[in-house]
């Protein structure tokens, strides 16, 4: 016959659970307070100058085979050489199918370069035109939204760094035909660039040192190396 755990031993056991929740809750909680007092970056400076207007603001969708005349609209009252956004691409990629047009943004990632040329990702969203990186700053404005483009040799070679954590790269604009489905993407959508202006050469990023942080890490650091030769001693006793 099974006997229940004494009552003593139940206790502890409680408080052992009592205590865990709580140090993960300290933990969560001095951790986003940590992050509330982080300094951040004044993204004043950081908006790209002298970016063309895109040649509308109307961002349709549409499916193939299906909503025709919306594609024959878009196509309709699109400029020769217009600024469209990756996102108006890809919500109706059957309509800017061949045209050609005007695109900017920022290259991020690696170039790879390949015979003839080199395959970049060029991001058009808030953080690659507007805000910079992200890493320095709170001010979140949605995903990251981009293209993939490919630059002939000459154009590739006038790419000075592509953009990381820390550093925006170079931001250009880029005009080129867009194709639906790239054969030499594996049918992926792409921009085939023959002309291409920097409109802002690569830009580091410095976040501002977080002392708090380094003073709570030097305690945190001291408290563990004190208890770990506490317990050293006990085990020798």
């Amino acid at each position: 016959m099974n006997e229940s755990p004494p009552i003593h031993h139940r206790a502890r056991t409680r408080w052992i659970l009592i205590g865990t929740a709580l140090a993960i809750a300290l933990l969560g909680v001095g951790a986003w307070g940590l992050e509330a007092l982080q300094p951040q970056l004044d993204t004043t400076g950081n908006a790209v100058e002298d970016v063309p207007p895109v040649a509308t603001t109307e961002e349709r969708s549409c499916r193939r085979l299906v909503e025709i005349d919306a594609v024959a609209e878009i196509r309709a009252g699109f400029p020769d050489g217009g600024r469209v956004t990756s996102t108006q691409v890809y919500l109706c990629p059957l309509a800017y199918d061949g045209l050609e047009v005007t695109y900017v943004g920022e290259v991020v990632g690696e170039l790879l370069p390949r015979e003839g040329g080199a395959w970049a990702q060029v991001n058009d969203d808030s953080y690659a035109l507007e805000t910079g990186p992200v890493v320095g700053h709170r001010e979140r404005t949605g995903f990251n939204t981009g293209m993939a483009v490919w630059l002939e040799e000459d154009l590739a070679d006038r790419i000075e760094a592509a953009g990381r954590p820390a550093l925006r790269g170079d931001v250009v604009l880029l005009r080129g035909t867009l194709l639906r489905a790239d054969p030499e993407d594996g049918g992926g959508i792409t921009l085939r660039a023959t002309e291409l202006e920097t409109l802002a050469e690569p830009m580091a990023v410095e976040p501002p040192l977080h002392r708090i942080q380094v003073v709570v890490a030097l305690v945190l650091s001291l408290l563990a190396l004190s208890a770990t030769v506490w317990a050293r001693r006990r085990r020798r006793l």
